[in-house]
């Protein structure tokens, strides 16, 4: 085989298990465009959260990852991304602005003063 050609074969095993390639006076040089691996954990977070991001339910999104808890699923696999608290702020704005706004606040929750302590409940 002439030397400097990509070839790829498994001689054997390293120490650790793992199949290590052959020697080789190839200068390999990592695509820059392709994202660097982190992991089938991030996969399967990436998976998650891309799902979320296309409406897909968080059930539908527990099945496919396969847990047995859709806590499991919304805690640890479901990321929102920054784009995402924007878009659902803006709607939220927008829904104010159709609705005329805040109509009444009997709960004083908008006041600027401290309330006071609530009741007892009996």
């Amino acid at each position: 085989m002439p030397k400097n050609t990509c070839f790829w074969a498994f001689r054997g095993l390293s120490h650790e298990g793992r199949i290590k390639p052959p020697k080789s006076d190839y200068d390999y040089k990592r695509d820059g465009s392709i994202p660097e691996w982190r992991g089938w954990h991030a996969a399967r977070r990436g998976l998650g959260s891309n799902l979320h991001r296309l409406g897909v339910p968080e059930l539908t999104i527990q099945r496919i990852l396969r847990h047995a808890n859709v806590s499991t699923t919304a805690t640890y696999y479901i990321k929102t991304a920054d784009d995402d608290v924007r878009a659902a702020m803006a709607k939220l704005e927008n829904r104010i602005a159709q609705s005329g706004g805040i109509q009444s606040d009997p709960a004083g929750t908008l006041d600027d003063r401290p309330s006071a302590a609530p009741a007892a409940i009996q």
